[in-house]
């Protein structure tokens, strides 16, 4: 068995005596460089930017100005996505990833804005906007100021005029009195309208932003279709890969110009619904306590001076009407 002593000179793992030898002592200044010898951090310009599987990628050269002489007519937003839909696509990529999924991310929230606008199609709130408007608009009808103060021509007419000066204002009251009931239920109702208009309108601007990024994508993508034909590769197993990636690309592009159609189609059944709504909610809201009971007081008073035979003027009457109709159908 070892004694005391001994235990004692084997020491522990890591002795702390004075034979131990000293640390070396650390450099002066900079970074510790483990292996090798330090050197300058290379800067952006020098070599490649991306190396992929060990081939290296060529970059497209692509500006806001080589788009727009592409495209006169493109607005800003969407030449500033083009470019950088530009820069996403890797030519050099063999598993063609870049143009298989090219725009693909567009289209599916094309999918999902168009489900969401079935459901707003749907919505119980929007079909009774679209009927108390409907409704609105016939009684409205029924009380054109042209027809309603049409003048009597001739002795016959004359006398008819004489005879019906009462049942015309009689048929006023009971027609306007529909006219204001139906006001009253657009009055009931405009906070659930006012809910679907913000729903509507968040809606229309997703549809615009959609429709942005697929013009920028198919902007593009007929940019990368003209360098491949403008610029082949020397290499011709490169070429034939460039060419192969942009039939691909033309595809994709077909694809996705018919989901860009559908985007506007979707954009202009959108925008009457939006009308429709928009229009309830505005006369809800301005015209059922103030240019309604204005109308019908116009109208009352000229009717009454016509059934008396004094002078009256129509054109009150006539703007009322044509500002309530046109808040109606959202026409300025």
């Amino acid at each position: 068995m070892a004694t005391a002593d001994e235990d004692a000179r084997s020491g522990p793992k890591v002795p702390f005596r004075e034979d131990v030898p000293a640390k070396a002592p650390k450099p002066a200044g900079g970074p510790r460089v483990l292996f090798g010898t330090a050197r300058a951090p290379r800067t952006l310009d020098e070599g490649p930017r991306i190396v992929g599987n060990g081939v290296v990628r060529r970059r497209i050269s692509c500006t806001v100005e080589d788009l727009r002489a592409l495209d006169p007519q493109a607005s800003e937003p969407v030449l500033r996505q083009a470019v950088r839909a530009v820069d996403a696509v890797n030519f050099d990529d063999h598993e063609f990833d870049d143009i298989v999924r090219f725009g693909a991310h567009l289209q599916e929230l094309h999918g999902r804005l168009a489900e969401e606008q079935l459901a707003l199609a749907d919505d119980e709130r929007l079909q009774d906007a679209q009927r108390l408007a409907n409704d609105m608009l016939a009684r409205l009808g029924e009380l054109d100021p042209e027809h309603l103060f049409l003048p009597r021509r001739g002795f016959l007419g004359g006398v008819k005029a004489a005879l019906s000066s009462t049942a015309e204002t009689e048929t006023f009251r009971e027609r306007s009195a529909g006219v204001v009931g139906t006001a009253r239920l657009l009055k009931e109702r405009r906070e659930d309208f006012t809910k679907l208009e913000d729903r509507a309108i968040s809606l229309k601007r997703r549809w615009a932003t959609l429709a942005t990024g697929l013009n920028a994508h198919l902007l593009a993508g007929r940019f990368l279709v003209q360098h491949v034909d403008e610029h082949p590769l020397p290499d011709p197993d490169a070429a034939a890969h460039h060419r192969s990636q942009k039939d691909a690309l033309e595809t994709r592009l077909g694809s996705l110009a018919a989901t860009a159609s559908s985007v506007a189609l979707g954009e202009r059944v959108l925008e009457t619904m939006v009308s429709t709504i928009s229009g309830v909610r505005t006369f809800a809201d301005d015209m059922v306590e103030s240019d309604l009971p204005a109308w019908q007081t116009a109208c009352a008073a000229a009717l009454s001076a016509k059934s008396e035979g004094r002078p009256y003027d129509v054109s009150p009457t006539q703007g009322l009407y044509k500002k309530l109709l046109n808040t109606l159908t959202r026409r300025n």
